[in-house]
């Protein structure tokens, strides 16, 4: 779906997005009734897109399989197209509005918040493999809370980031959080039980209120396989790329620290970025819920002297997606030759590729380690009086 989108679909769909996305009409009307900043209007046309292609695929697939009692394996290649959508923007665009209004607990305007709440991370979510409320909760007070580091259910830095096999063990580790078993007891033993409770009541949503009905209603395992567990998997694989391509790499100071412009990335002019997406850096030491190019790159001005010193990670002209997987591959000369920025301009293309494969294989500890110190820290956090509800 990606390369047919940037290899032709694009030159045809881009310019019918652009008009609708430039309606003056449109933008007016979600500045004055739906987002809280006219800012915000900027989301109206992808959000409206988003909403509609997943409701009517999902339509669709339902009405098929209550008139027909199944769903044929074309049916159900046509509905994962929609779900991923052309270029990836229906998937893209699904995280990305549960992320920012996750975020941002105003993005909408209080007559919305009060009705329909967290439109993407907590209704259309559920049709994306997401837990309503995991944003508000384990992305913030864990991830973002960590910035990455120990004991965040996204930590990555007890793997290889260059090797397959270990991310098969991360894949595990995004699966527990995206089903929110380990945030909820990360919550649980450290006192956190404002988080906790509103974690279970998604928990409860998505593993039980949302599919027990559906199975009622439809009487097919396999159309809730479709349309309920398949995505859980499918956006567990994405988060876990995703993820790790924007964690992939991390020097330590002479302390042991992270450096904070090296172990989160941005990239510049990427082809597939929603919204100020690609700039995780700025996203996690600038500010969370900008969105604005410019705001980026003023931020990215004042600190230049930093980036250049730290050899910062930061990259142009690729997508995310496609970072993760050529760091996964170990594809560090194409990397350094054709993707990163030297702002220094000190170092050659090899020096370069060699630097990023050894930030992608650097390790706070091994894999064995880590897991043993979680244990104990469970065992630490179990031994000490209950913490005081919050």
């Amino acid at each position: 779906m990606g390369q047919a989108y940037h290899l032709g679909l694009k030159h045809v769909l881009r310019p019918l997005y652009d008009r609708l996305d430039r309606s003056a009409a449109l933008r007016r009307f979600a500045a004055a009734y739906v987002y809280n900043k006219p800012a915000h209007a900027d989301f109206a046309a992808t959000a409206v897109l988003t909403f509609l292609s997943t409701t009517v695929a999902f339509g669709v697939a339902l009405r098929y399989q209550l008139v027909h009692g199944h769903l044929p394996w074309a049916l159900h290649a046509a509905y994962n197209c929609a779900w991923v959508g052309i270029g990836g923007r229906m998937m893209g665009s699904a995280y990305t509005f549960a992320h920012k209004e996750g975020h941002n607990g105003v993005l909408y305007q209080r007559w919305v918040r009060r009705t329909v709440g967290n439109l993407f991370e907590n209704w259309v979510g559920l049709l994306y493999g997401n837990v309503p409320y995991n944003f508000t909760t384990s992305h913030n007070h864990i991830h973002h809370a960590l910035d990455g580091g120990k004991g965040d259910t996204f930590y990555c830095y007890d793997l290889d980031r260059s090797s397959l096999s270990d991310f098969m063990l991360y894949q595990r580790r995004i699966f527990l959080h995206m089903a929110g078993l380990s945030s909820l007891r990360y919550f649980r033993l450290r006192g956190m039980h404002k988080q906790e409770r509103l974690l279970a009541r998604g928990c409860a949503i998505f593993w039980l209120a949302f599919p027990l009905p559906l199975l009622l209603l439809t009487r097919s395992p396999w159309f809730l396989c479709v349309v309920w567990l398949q995505p859980l998997c499918a956006m567990s694989f994405f988060l876990a790329l995703v993820n790790w391509a924007f964690h992939a790499f991390i020097e330590l100071d002479a302390s042991g620290r992270h450096l904070p412009h090296v172990n989160a990335l941005t990239i510049l002019d990427g082809q597939d970025d929603n919204f100020g997406e690609d700039d995780h850096m700025a996203h996690h030491y600038e500010n969370p819920i900008a969105h604005a190019r410019s705001r980026h790159d003023a931020w990215r001005a004042r600190i230049m002297p930093e980036l250049k010193a730290n050899r910062a990670s930061i990259f142009k002209e690729i997508s995310i997606v496609e970072l993760g997987i050529l760091t996964l591959l170990g594809q560090f000369e194409r990397i350094a030759e054709r993707h990163y920025v030297d702002f220094s301009g000190e170092l050659s293309t090899a020096q370069v590729a060699e630097m990023l494969r050894r930030r992608a294989r650097t390790k706070e500890s091994t894999h064995e380690e880590y897991l043993a110190w979680e244990a104990e820290t469970e065992a630490a956090l179990l031994a000490s009086p209950p913490p005081k509800d919050d």
